[in-house]
């Protein structure tokens, strides 16, 4: 599929299709507020990360009083979970108010924003920050002499389809560590085609962005294949500069069978607000999801991507927080800090959005 899956789960304890943008009944009514949640593949972080959060914020009209030694959704609110194929279906979806909100890796946003592709309708906005997706640059076992990345020179790269966040940040690499683009083959695949090419050595490198490659980045490297470092370089800060919402970041000892810790980046995945989205509800949602006891929930039920400390939460935004959200970050003396757009912003790596 390339678009909507048409799977969805939902939080609390009533089945109800949570699919428009948020909006409060009359209080004579059933007072339901329906917030829906986009998401990733079925088997994607960013899919269990929207599951966990329409579990824990769900609070149908009729429950008790929230116990304050529990996790306690929002009064009123029913959420539910939204599956789509690609990147580009949840962004679509979300600029249009199809769905209220969704969770997404932030170069995706970044792109939009400082293509200026979000200037022809009112803006998506950000909520939170939610969790880091890694950096993973695989390189095959036995292969001569790939150490760093200016030996990519005549090697066969695999990375994303054209315009994925994958081939962006393979792109803006090879610019930032001076390897002429026309000496480096990239392999454009699906996500299992990367993983196959890199099998059955149809490629020596493999760019993989995210923790739904955790398991088979495991396997590889069970097989001799090993990661490959990005050290504090001139040539890194370069990178950075050219996609800033992406920061230093480690792949620590033990995460991966014989490796020792692996220098890397990785980029923030955000909790983003369509537009219009209520401030007042948006307020409510952000101040739910930091109470303690619902973060702890949330880190049970997302143990394979940890949430950022809350005092990052506000902070490497890839776009302006929503009203709502801005006043709670105030209210608890957050740092706010959005990403400045690189001076050549239009070009961006010279992809086009997935």
């Amino acid at each position: 599929m390339t678009g909507l899956s048409g799977r969805r789960t939902f939080g609390g304890c009533a089945a109800l299709v949570a699919v428009a943008l948020s909006a409060a009944a009359p209080a004579a009514q059933t007072q339901t507020i329906q917030v829906s949640i986009g998401g990733g593949a079925v088997d994607s972080a960013a899919y269990r990360w929207s599951s966990a959060l329409a579990e824990t914020l769900s609070r149908p009209p009729g429950l008790p009083d929230c116990d304050p030694t529990a996790p306690c959704g929002v009064p009123g609110v029913v959420a539910g979970a939204q599956t789509y194929d690609t990147t580009q279906a949840l962004v679509d979806a979300l600029s249009q108010g199809k769905i209220a909100t969704a969770v997404i890796p932030a170069l995706s946003l970044f792109r939009l924003r400082c293509d200026g592709k979000l200037q022809a309708a009112p803006a998506i906005s950000t909520l939170k920050v939610l969790y880091r997706q890694p950096l993973y640059l695989v390189v095959r076992g036995g292969t001569p002499a790939i150490a760093k990345p200016a030996d990519w020179s005549r090697k066969t790269v695999a990375v994303g389809t054209a315009g994925s966040d994958s081939e962006v940040l393979t792109l803006a690499l090879l610019d930032a560590y001076r390897i002429p683009r026309g000496k480096v083959k990239l392999l454009r695949l699906s996500r299992g085609e990367q993983v196959d090419a890199m099998r059955k050595g149809a490629a020596n490198v493999g760019v993989f962005l995210g923790h739904v490659f955790d398991a088979q980045v495991a396997e590889l490297i069970g097989k001799g294949f090993t990661l490959m470092t990005l050290p504090g370089t001139p040539e890194r800060t370069r990178l950075l500069e050219a996609l800033p919402v992406f920061e230093a970041s480690a792949v620590p000892p033990g995460a991966f069978p014989g490796l020792p810790p692996i220098s890397n980046l990785a980029q923030p995945v955000v909790w983003a607000a369509a537009p219009m989205l209520d401030a007042k509800l948006a307020d409510s949602l952000v101040t739910a999801l930091s109470e303690p006891h619902n973060q702890s929930r949330i880190s049970e039920l997302v143990d394979s991507a940890q949430p950022v400390p809350e005092g990052v939460a506000f902070s490497h935004l890839p776009a302006p927080l929503s009203e709502g959200a801005r006043r709670f970050a105030l209210s608890e003396h957050g740092a706010i800090d959005v990403v400045s757009c690189p001076a050549a912003a239009g070009q961006l790596a010279g992809a086009k959005q997935p």
